[in-house]
């Protein structure tokens, strides 16, 4: 009886097809098969950096990645750096609308699902509010830029994690191929630039980061993982564009 050689590679098709889905910006049957699973994922490794802040005032590995980043001279990106840290409270609602309507304009479903993604903003202050972890102490790091509030998780990591891949996401199927990697680039560079920039004002330690990334990619899988008949035809647009 001849048996038949075996495909080694069969155990990661699958998540390689949803990855390239999701990259190019059409999720198919086979990336909605693992969004939700990824979405479950991220949310208890959440839940997971949630307890342990709940459970120690300052994690094992906050001070000396805070004193490490505050350490580097960080040259040329301190101006984004400075950028990300001045846009909080109305200029990130304004930055959340205007990316909203622009999106509206051009597709109506692209403009829902960055809608949707906003929401995990509006969770991250009411977890804020729940949670009540103070900011890092001035005896502990160097504090930039005083900030009030709460500091668990970062707002700002959140919002620019999820609207990077959310705007990556709606506009990669515009995009051809070849471009797409350096789009979705971009959005992990602002991503990385909004975490180090929190903890090099001082404004968060790289637990709060942490959890703010993982709530911002939690909420978009979740939203990406959707049923498409929740969402407006990717077809349907309020003005026809000239190709």
């Amino acid at each position: 009886m001849s048996a038949e050689p075996k495909d080694t590679s069969a155990p990661l098709a699958e998540p390689k097809l949803a990855a390239a889905e999701v990259l190019a910006g059409g999720p198919g049957p086979t990336a909605r098969l693992w969004l939700g699973p990824t979405a479950l994922a991220v949310f208890v490794l959440f839940a997971v950096d949630t307890y342990l802040v709940v459970q120690n005032e300052v994690l094992p590995f906050d001070v000396p990645i805070a004193t490490f980043i505050q350490s580097v001279n960080w040259g040329p990106l301190v101006y984004p750096m400075e950028l990300i840290n001045i846009s909080a409270g109305i200029w990130q609602v304004l930055i959340g609308a205007v990316a909203v309507v622009a999106l509206f304009i051009v597709e109506r479903r692209a403009g829902w699902l960055l809608l949707i993604g906003s929401i995990s903003s509006g969770l991250d202050n009411m977890i804020k509010l729940v949670i009540m972890r103070p900011r890092p102490p001035a005896d502990l790091v160097h504090i930039l830029n005083p900030t009030t509030g709460f500091s668990f998780p970062s707002g700002h990591a959140v919002f620019f994690t999820w609207l990077s891949f959310m705007l990556a996401f709606s506009l990669a199927p515009r995009l051809a191929p070849r471009v797409r990697p350096i789009l979705w680039i971009s959005a992990a560079i602002v991503i990385a630039l909004t975490c180090l920039a929190r903890v090099w004002a001082g404004a968060h330690w790289p637990s709060d980061v942490l959890g703010g990334v993982l709530l911002g990619i939690g909420w978009s899988a979740f939203v990406l993982w959707l049923p498409e008949r929740w969402l407006p035809s990717p077809t349907f647009k309020w003005f026809s564009l000239a190709s």
